[in-house]
């Protein structure tokens, strides 16, 4: 956790954002767009944001309104909180809890130093390569080709389809995904996502069907992440395996790694924070991995991977537009195929406080 020193007042809240016209359906369940937003205030009324997604998000804002805020009430440096609220590394609730506060912690220093997160974390880049996730599984197929084939055309580096969704059969996602491949060409990288969708043997048939995509990466294909059925598929998939964006445990992740998952998909707002998240990810690059960050947040993500990885692609997740227009009106617009760090400090972020207010749900 980076360094600060207290005291700092602590507000976490849950909010749910509605939908604007053109906005992509959930896929997820009626909780996809709510998210947990922590502000931290120092003593000279600096702030810092930080997030985490939908997951048990009112035990995490009473864990963070709580014994979190009364921990950092308290003057001089701030208690090793990991520690005290974790000491046998569990996952869940206090993980999340943790990973707000650390981004939230990162930009209220950003902040007080006049420095964007990414240049306090050296500045490797200014801008990242964007995978658009922007093949929804409620959009018929005619409909998936053209979103598809216009991202690719504004430059987007590849494009992210989700499979294993609306009941579709492996045989009908291959129809659709053969489809957005003709569209796209050859030279786009095109991406399949299963969220953890299918069991070993339906993986197995989606990957043998899929010999000839030329798949950048297959996405969390089997329930649970589950490592030795990723062991399995590594085996015999032509494609890389790709995994990581909601665990919480280094441990995990090096698993996943270990299993011949070779795309090491760290999130900072469920990892643990951006420390952890940049954690994961040097690990990963040891272990002979790329790294490329899901699960939406790339207001957070874009900084640790330009502050401090030399390369790899962000995701800039279509669905999560209903978010981005609460916490910034001038959100990271891809260009020439890149997203580029924001020049304000901190995040860099400018949340609509009364639209925040009007979707307060805890």
């Amino acid at each position: 956790m980076i360094e600060i020193e207290g005291p700092l007042r602590v507000q976490a809240d849950v909010h749910r954002a509605t939908a604007a016209p053109g906005d992509p359906a959930p896929y997820a369940g009626e909780d996809s767009f709510t998210f947990l937003r922590l502000r931290i205030t120092d003593a000279d009324g600096v702030t810092g944001d930080g997030f985490t997604g939908r997951f048990c998000v009112a035990e995490v804002a009473h864990l963070l309104n709580g014994a979190v805020a009364q921990a950092l009430a308290r003057p001089g440096p701030l208690p090793d909180l990991a520690r005290q609220l974790n000491p046998r590394a569990m996952t869940g609730v206090v993980v999340s809890a943790l990973s707000a506060l650390d981004v939230a912690l990162w930009d209220l220093a950003g902040k007080r130093a006049g420095e964007t997160v990414a240049a306090m974390l050296g500045a490797t880049r200014p801008a990242a390569p964007v995978h658009v996730t922007c093949g929804f599984p409620a959009l018929e197929i005619d409909a998936l080709i053209r979103a598809c084939a216009d991202e690719v055309v504004n430059g987007a580096q590849g494009v992210k389809v989700l499979v294993a969704a609306k009941g579709r059969g492996v045989a009908e996602d291959l129809v659709r995904l053969r489809a957005v491949r003709a569209a796209i060409g050859p030279r786009a990288e095109l991406i399949a996502d299963a969220n953890c969708g299918w069991d070993l043997d339906s993986a197995m048939d989606f990957v043998r069907g899929a010999a000839a995509l030329d798949l950048a990466w297959l996405e969390e294909p089997v329930k649970a992440n589950d490592r030795h059925a990723l062991a399995a598929l590594s085996q015999m998939a032509p494609m890389p395996l790709g995994a990581g964006q909601m665990e919480q445990s280094a441990d995990r992740f090096d698993l996943l790694a270990e299993a011949g998952v070779s795309v090491i998909q760290p999130n900072a707002v469920f990892a643990g924070g951006i420390g952890a998240a940049v954690s994961a990810a040097r690990a990963a690059l040891q272990a002979g991995c790329t790294v490329s960050p899901a699960g939406g947040w790339d207001l957070v993500n874009l900084h640790w991977m330009c502050g401090a990885l030399g390369a790899g692609a962000v995701e800039l997740h279509r669905a999560q537009a209903r978010i981005v227009r609460l916490l910034t009106q001038t959100p990271p617009q891809m260009a020439g195929g890149m997203l580029r760090v924001p020049d304000a400090p901190g995040l860099g972020l400018s949340p609509d406080e009364g639209a925040l207010a009007a979707c307060r749900a805890g």
